[in-house]
């Protein structure tokens, strides 16, 4: 009977423990954190600094915590908020050379849309290494509880590049070299998390690229290549255009021989048309030179659409 009794008290004392570990972790109405894990794939932005800056909006769409002023640098590139209470919260991350003024001024989630929507402050830095990124998602925090979002941070442009690839088997000098696409959104500064559209009621202008100079390409056994490259705005093909597609025109000189193409439909190795370019992507076009007949260089082009991945340092702008 004495062991019987012991068994009882020792269980129930079992049981009231559990209980009381249960209650300790999940307390109802007590404030949580918030894990904010930041992701550039392929990229070596790294968060951290001056540079990171973090709005925490919750259901009414006001700003509750930020970072630098407010959460914890935990780890590598991973920001942690405490004292969260409990709801659903909207995180705007932006990861700039130098930091953003109108976006720790925000204080509403109206005040961080229009920013999203409109030009930043300050003049672009486009150094490597210096384009902006920026995110956005949504998160629940549970009371008592640890919400985390992961936030994939990607640049806010778009970069369009040009590659004149020499297949003949000689040595070859281009000059004159300009490429125009209609209504590609010129570099004349960049948006934070801006959609793949024109602004409302605009005309943007063509994009050009062109480089005056003389480019001496070699023989392609030697992987010798000239490449032309612009950051651009994310945009739509021209509506007014048939299938909404992109209109590329290329000119440039051999020699004495000047070679001139006007509105070369802009589309993929599979011949679908490239009809928008996206914020993080990269539309490549390929100039490929070969052999001469009847004294004139055969030249054909090719386009693509990717991911921009790891950045080429050894390129560069010409606008």
């Amino acid at each position: 009977m004495m062991r019987l009794r012991s068994y009882l008290l020792l269980s129930s004392a079992l049981v009231l423990l559990t209980a009381l570990s249960c209650t300790r972790e999940t307390v109802p109405g007590a404030a949580g954190s918030l894990t904010i894990c930041l992701e550039t794939a392929e990229m070596e932005t790294k968060a951290g600094g001056d540079a990171l800056q973090i709005a925490v909006v919750n259901a009414s769409g006001r700003v509750v915590a930020r970072y630098p002023e407010g959460g914890s640098l935990v780890a590598e590139s991973t920001v942690e908020f405490q004292n969260i209470s409990s709801g659903t919260y909207t995180v705007y991350a932006v990861q700039a050379s130098t930091p953003v003024a109108a976006f720790s001024s925000a204080s509403t989630a109206s005040a961080l849309e229009a920013l999203m929507a409109s030009a930043t402050d300050g003049a672009p830095v486009y150094a490597e290494g210096g384009i902006p990124m920026s995110a956005k998602g949504t998160v629940r925090v549970n009371a008592g509880g640890n919400g985390q979002v992961n936030l994939d941070l990607q640049r806010v442009c778009a970069r369009v590049s040009l590659s004149f690839v020499n297949e003949t088997g000689e040595t070859i000098t281009l000059s004159g070299c300009t490429v125009t696409l209609e209504q590609m959104n010129p570099q004349n500064g960049y948006l934070f998390g801006r959609a793949a559209d024109y602004l409302t009621g605009s005309t943007p202008a063509d994009l050009t690229l062109s480089h005056a100079g003389a480019i001496s390409i070699e023989d392609m056994g030697r992987s010798d290549f000239a490449r032309l490259s612009a950051l651009v705005f994310p945009s739509r093909a021209p509506a007014h255009r048939p299938g909404y597609r992109y209109l590329c025109s290329i000119s440039f000189t051999i020699g004495d021989t000047q070679y001139a193409f006007t509105d070369l439909p802009v589309h993929d190795r599979r011949s679908a048309d490239i009809q928008a370019v996206g914020r993080n992507q990269h539309l490549k076009i390929e100039t490929r030179i070969g052999r001469k007949i009847e004294e004139e260089y055969l030249v054909s082009f090719h386009f693509e659409v990717a991911d921009w991945v790891i950045e080429d340092p050894s390129f560069v702008w010409f606008h």
